[in-house]
């Protein structure tokens, strides 16, 4: 990679906390930048240090009904102010990678603003991806600086539940699959954003790892897997990063919300931890007003009631407490937390700082951040990078190629300036030199859905979609679900029991004329359009029935599809104007061309909040069309999307395989760069990639249910239980390769034994072997060699990324202390490292060991 832009970028946005002082002291007669700093940082400090004393000055003069409107919203993302006291209201947005566009104060709907657009940043799979605290640090400096300067003051963000299952419909937002990787990227991200005078609220708190019916499945780990796996990341975004605010998960915990778990909050987060700050509910979640009073909610954000005063932390709980059934003293503990927090991050302060939004830093550190995570999984015979001078032709296709991720996802949409795509940021790189052809491929074989290009309705995480309704019987008229969607006209039964559905959407057509419908069909099924059905078939085997009806491209059509069986069903049709490119003519041009770039993976339809994938195959047959484009000319690039795992059956056939997450809003600049060189990449994978959905635990353990989760895996999340059951995956977890070559060497321990309370220094030598310079992270994996409990092979706990020139060499030190060594012991209640041998393993993945020592613990 070119290291120069990286420093370029993080000394531009370093800066912003000095500009925006700048800008405060200019206004009061400032002489220097130096100046203003140091006058905001003096200001801070005194600030902080009289927190508490104002917090009680203020909650002495609070009536009961203010206290009561701080433990609320009074609107979609705010508390209410107390003006006689200069409590003004506390404002929160979404945003773990860009602050959210405005909304309406009361409603969900846009607010319509013009001046509302953010730095959409690369969402935190991406951040993980690069194993480096500083491009964590740069994520959150950006987040903060522009919070402040849209008047926000708490922003949602960041995320870090784990990647338990590649089907979690938010893995994109979160940083990965390990514990130890998420601690130690969250702490810089939560101090970064509030060093701009911003409280960053680590979310969601706990075990949120999945989406089917995420308010009413009840997560069941043991004890040992919660402390161990679960917890860490939030355990050092208290301890280490000081987060002011929390937002709880939308699950249940052992039979209540997790928001209102004695466990989870009161014995564990503001007890064990000793957490001075707030916890926050999402919008919508399933609490009551005596557990989560008595049990640690300080903050109720959302609920659906026709009033903010029916809140359960409003009326009920003030008659709660006029009635004696919760102490006024759990109420001030609430109030004390939320003047806490607004008064450390200044919001009665009028040196407070203003932030910088939309800056060319802050688009520059987006682009730094993805080039550092832009992982390169297989790169045979040197394909990559290309090389510009030898290359005539390229032929771009893939459903990625010129799509634009910002505005999709949940709560994470972003309102960006501008987008990239990677087929934009393809012709910035060449230029006229090259001649760039594009086509749309689609798979050939049976009957494809119809194109999202089509569908008018979206859902309200901003994707086309299919409403979906599940009925209990054929009768089609005892509703059993009503909140499912899904992203095309292609419906699976999950069992062999018969399952009954309709799904519909609004339809646009792009051109008037004949449509051919083409219903592929195992069961039955009635297609009606506004309300007129214009087929009805029944097939016990996989059968397809073909109606031609007359569209207007002026009208919106009502396409409503009612589905009965055990089979599946697909609706798709022959439209005039066709949008692909039949499948003669784009393999004749991929067999002509000098490279191709297929431009795949997933998108916001399939990685989006409130929606698990409910498979890990690529969507829409992309995996034939690969596979063909393959065998047409191997020298075909796969340039992968996505936020969780998926198959890859043609992957022992592709010569190149590269995995660019969601790029933020510079993604497709930076794609071209690692494509062609510019940028060496150095990403490694922050999950696993499995070859089969069927090889993941929550699979295969059968723990995966609307009900129940029972965490069966234990302790064995991601590569632990690869390694445990001795499965190969796809691609393994912390693999990436590089367009140069490191040689690990030297490894040595600062001692050969360990005792309790000391620190062991692990130190390797590293050098570039190759002809280009480079990064690479070194993973440090222990293993305790004489466990009396199961444990992992290996269990990532420490990295270091190493930035080398060719030929040279540089050292990394990594350093363990106790608790790296230490597993919950449930008997004790307590960490415990026993004594015995450790042994220590460095390596350029969990599966590629390069260097190992051992060394003996003593009690």
């Amino acid at each position: 990679m070119k290291r120069n832009r990286l420093f370029l970028s993080m000394l531009l946005v370093t800066a912003v906390g000095c500009q925006s002082a700048k800008q405060d002291e200019a206004a009061r007669g400032s002489d220097t930048p130096q100046t203003a700093a140091s006058v905001h940082a003096a200001h801070k400090q005194q600030r902080l240090a009289e927190v508490e004393q104002n917090v009680e000055r203020l909650l002495a003069q609070l009536t009961l009904d203010e206290k009561i409107s701080l433990t609320h919203a009074n609107a979609k993302f705010s508390i209410a102010a107390i003006e006689r006291l200069g409590i003004h209201e506390m404002w929160m947005s979404d945003g773990p990678h860009g602050v959210r566009h405005e909304i309406e104060r009361y409603s969900w709907n846009s607010a319509n603003w013009q001046d509302d657009q953010s730095t959409y940043l690369p969402p935190l799979t991406a951040v993980a991806a690069s194993w480096n605290p500083e491009m964590a640090a740069l994520h959150g400096n950006v987040l903060g600086s522009e919070a402040r300067q849209r008047n926000k003051d708490v922003i949602l963000g960041p995320g870090v539940n784990l990647a338990r299952l590649p089907l979690y419909g938010r893995n994109f937002e979160y940083l990965g699959e390990d514990p130890f990787l998420a601690a130690k990227l969250v702490v810089p991200a939560v101090k970064a954003i509030q060093s701009n005078d911003v409280a960053a609220s680590v979310k969601h708190y706990a075990l949120n790892t999945q989406e089917l019916n995420r308010i009413g499945v009840d997560a069941k780990p043991d004890e040992r897997t919660l402390r161990e796996v679960y917890l860490p990341a939030f355990e050092a975004a208290v301890k280490e990063g000081n987060t002011h605010t929390i937002m709880g998960a939308y699950n249940r915990y052992y039979g209540t919300n997790a928001n209102q778990s004695k466990h989870l909050v009161m014995d564990i987060l503001k007890g064990e931890w000793g957490y001075k700050g707030v916890l926050l509910t999402d919008w919508n979640v399933d609490i009551n007003t005596f557990d989560a009073a008595m049990n640690g909610l300080d903050i109720e954000m959302g609920t659906a009631v026709d009033s903010f005063d029916d809140y359960f932390l409003a009326q009920p709980l003030k008659e709660m407490i006029e009635a004696g059934k919760v102490p006024m003293s759990v109420l001030d503990d609430k109030v004390r937390r939320v003047l806490r927090v607004q008064l450390s991050i200044g919001m009665m302060d009028k040196y407070r700082l203003s932030g910088q939004r939309n800056i060319q830093a802050h688009h520059e550190a987006a682009r730094t951040i993805i080039s550092e995570g832009i992982v390169l999984l297989k790169n045979e015979q040197q394909l990559l990078p290309l090389e510009q001078a030898k290359i005539n032709n390229v032929l771009v296709l893939g459903p990625n190629a010129d799509v634009l991720h910002s505005q999709g996802g949940g709560s994470s949409e972003v309102k960006p300036l501008y987008e990239i795509s990677p087929l934009q940021g393809l012709k910035n790189k060449l230029g006229t030199d090259v001649n760039i052809t594009v086509m749309r491929a689609q798979n050939s074989a049976g009957v494809a859905p119809i194109a999202t290009d089509y569908m008018a309705t979206r859902h309200w995480t901003g994707t086309p979609q299919w409403e979906l309704i599940r009925y209990q019987d054929d009768g089609f008229a005892h509703i059993e679900r009503q909140d499912d969607w899904i992203a095309n006209s292609t419906y699976k039964a999950s069992s062999n029991s018969p399952e009954f559905i309709r799904m519909s959407t609004d339809i646009k057509p792009l051109a008037s004329g004949q449509h051919t419908l083409k219903l592929a069909l195992e069961g039955q099924a009635s297609l009606r359009i506004n309300g007129k059905q214009v087929m009805s078939q029944q097939a016990d085997k996989a059968q397809v029935f073909e109606q031609v009806i007359e569209l207007d491209s002026n009208q919106t059509y009502k396409f409503e599809l009612q589905y009965a069986g055990s089979g599946q069903v697909t609706l798709g049709w022959d439209a005039p104007g066709a949008l692909f490119t039949p499948e003669a003519e784009y393999l004749a041009a991929a067999k002509a061309a000098d490279v191709v770039i297929y431009y795949g993976g997933l998108s916001h339809a399939d990685d989006r909040e409130a929606i698990d994938r409910i498979d890990m195959k690529l969507p829409n047959g992309q995996d034939a069309v690969i596979s063909k484009l393959l065998q047409a000319n191997p020298n075909t690039v796969v340039f992968l999307n996505g936020g969780s795992a998926v198959e890859m059956p043609w992957a022992d056939d592709a010569k190149a395989i590269v995995w660019g997450w969601y790029g933020g809003m510079e993604a497709g600049n930076a794609y071209a760069d690692v494509l062609f060189g510019d940028v060496n990449p150095s990403g490694k994978m922050p999950i696993t990639l499995p070859k089969s959905l069927q090889d993941t635990a929550p699979i295969m353990l059968d723990d995966y249910n609307a009900v129940d989760s029972l965490y069966k895996e234990g302790v064995f999340i991601g590569y632990r239980w690869f390694e445990q059951q001795k499965i190969a995956p796809l691609f393994p977890f912390g693999h990436g390769l590089s367009y140069t070559q490191f040689e690990y060497s030297d490894i040595k321990l600062s001692s050969a034994s360990m005792q309790s309370g000391d620190t062991l220094t692990v130190t390797a030598k590293v050098t570039n072997t190759g002809a280009r310079a480079g990064s690479e992270v070194v993973q440090l994996y222990l293993h305790d060699m004489q466990a009396s409990v199961p444990r992992p092979d290996k269990e990532l706990k420490g990295f270091s990324k190493i930035y080398l020139e060719p030929g040279q060499s540089g050292t990394v030190t990594m350093t363990l202390n106790q608790r790296d060594l230490s597993f919950w012991d449930v008997t004790r209640s307590d960490w415990l490292a026993e004594p015995g041998k450790y042994n220590v393993m460095l390596g350029a993945s969990v599966a590629d060991i390069r260097l190992n020592k051992q060394f003996d613990f003593r009690d």
